[in-house]
């Protein structure tokens, strides 16, 4: 007879971590995955939990703690391990330098580029959390995918791994075989959604309510009366003008051909768009292109001018004074301040 406190649990999740990884990422996957067993055990306290986690170091990676910590690294009682089909493989996010810097990372642990071929050989799940996507990527498990990655590693990504769409609207994807999300900030929301899928959706949804913000019940009684709770409907002019607002960031304004895009007259537009938002429609798109060309000077190395057109200005100077008036900085000190670009001279592979 079998000894149920032996048996594996019917799903286990497996996280990496490397010196490398946002710890962030890890601790939060483990907190999720501590509750979830929590509130597993309270709904049904005389049975063991279907869910075990553990966390995982590679061989060639020093030892950052103690990861047999029953309890907190480690699920207890400590059971085996299930299958390769009833486990899932958690790559954390990772620090890198640059986009470059990743490949290098996971190539330092060519023990874990093997665990995971070998795990989705026989089966297995793998899930990667923003630049830690770039293990599967190495692994061969992103041809013919479509999914998205994080913005700022997204150009590489495109050129490194041709073979994958990374076009996705979705911060979070879900392939037989291959599950990743965009942010580091998402991993809890990503680990809740990967227990509702594989172990159980009613325990994913108290995790939730357990941990993350109510927003909706907190604040019902304050936004019913301070904002129009009926919000803004597909069919009003305001929500059809941003709409193409939105889409058109680069072309010339032009109220009149605004309104008739929203199926009302330039005067109606201006007082409904001045009611609902507190801004005309020119200061809705002039803060568009601001958020246009922040990103721009933040992730390429673009000249003023191409950025200038980017957001609808033929003319760099003009821009540049909009820029000024709106972000209190010209472009030049908000790129120095705030890029995540360096010029390619000056590109450089922190050492290990």
């Amino acid at each position: 007879m079998t000894n149920s406190a032996t048996s594996p649990p019917q799903f286990e999740v497996q996280i990496l971590c490397l010196p490398e990884a946002i710890m962030g990422t890890v601790f939060n996957a483990v907190d999720v995955l501590r509750l979830a067993d929590t509130v597993l055990k309270l709904r049904n306290p005389h049975a063991l939990s279907p869910l075990g986690w553990k966390v995982l170091t590679p061989p060639e990676g020093p030892a950052l703690f103690d990861t047999a910590q029953p309890g907190v690294f480690a699920s207890t009682p400590a059971r085996p391990s299930p299958a390769p089909e009833n486990t899932l493989i958690m790559i954390p996010a990772l620090y890198g330098a640059n986009a470059l810097e990743l490949p290098i990372i996971a190539q330092r642990y060519p023990a874990v580029l093997a665990l995971l071929k070998a795990h989705v050989a026989q089966g297995g799940i793998v899930a990667a959390c923003s630049t830690g996507l770039i293990f599967p990527a190495l692994a061969g498990m992103l041809a013919g995918l479509r999914l998205d990655t994080h913005w700022a590693f997204k150009a590489f990504f495109r050129r490194r791994f041709p073979s994958c769409d990374f076009s996705s609207p979705d911060a979070m994807s879900f392939h037989p075989q291959l599950y990743s999300c965009v942010a580091p900030s998402q991993q809890s929301e990503f680990m809740m959604a990967i227990l509702a899928r594989l172990v159980d959706e009613q325990v994913a949804q108290g995790c939730a309510r357990l941990l993350q913000l109510q927003t909706e019940r907190q604040q019902l009684g304050n936004q019913l009366m301070e904002r129009d709770w009926l919000g803004l409907t597909s069919d009003s002019p305001v929500y059809r003008a941003k709409q193409w607002l939105e889409a058109n960031i680069e072309q010339p304004y032009d109220l009149s051909a605004l309104a008739v895009v929203a199926s009302s007259s330039e005067r109606t537009l201006l007082r409904h768009f001045q009611s609902v938002l507190g801004m005309t429609p020119l200061d809705y798109l002039q803060d568009l292109r601001v958020q246009r060309a922040k990103v721009m000077l933040e992730i390429s190395l673009n000249s003023l001018q191409t950025i200038a057109n980017a957001c609808g200005y033929t003319n760099a100077s003009t821009f540049s004074k909009l820029f000024r008036r709106a972000i209190g900085m010209s472009p030049g000190e908000y790129r120095r301040n705030h890029t995540f670009r360096t010029k390619r001279a000056h590109w450089r592979v922190t050492p290990h």
